[in-house]
């Protein structure tokens, strides 16, 4: 779609970006192409959630990890990805951030 024009920076009314979709979604390989493009991991949807949140959200280590690569901040909206982890026990996605953030 990007190929064919489609702005990478494009949101639905809700405020969710391609990457944000992707990554609720399950899509690592798109994921991966869209950071790749230059998606903007730190946009923020019209709920405070971010791609991180998704993939925390999803339990989805792997695409946790591309975003956490590509320099994603798990803190940021309302509804980060470490709220999501500690408010809906996923203690694996916060250890996960946590080494990141270490190392």
């Amino acid at each position: 779609m990007i190929d064919a024009g489609v702005p990478l920076g494009v949101v639905n009314p809700r405020g969710d970006t391609l990457l944000i979709v992707a990554a609720y979604q399950q899509h690592a390989d798109t994921v991966a192409e869209l950071l790749r493009r230059g998606a903007d991991s730190s946009a923020i949807n019209a709920m405070g959630q971010t791609a991180i949140s998704c993939a925390v959200f999803r339990n989805n280590e792997v695409i946790l990890r591309l975003l956490l690569e590509a320099d994603a901040d798990p803190r940021l909206g309302t509804h980060s990805g470490v709220a999501i982890a500690d408010q809906f026990g996923l203690p694996r996605m916060r250890e996960v951030i946590e080494s990141h953030q270490r190392g």
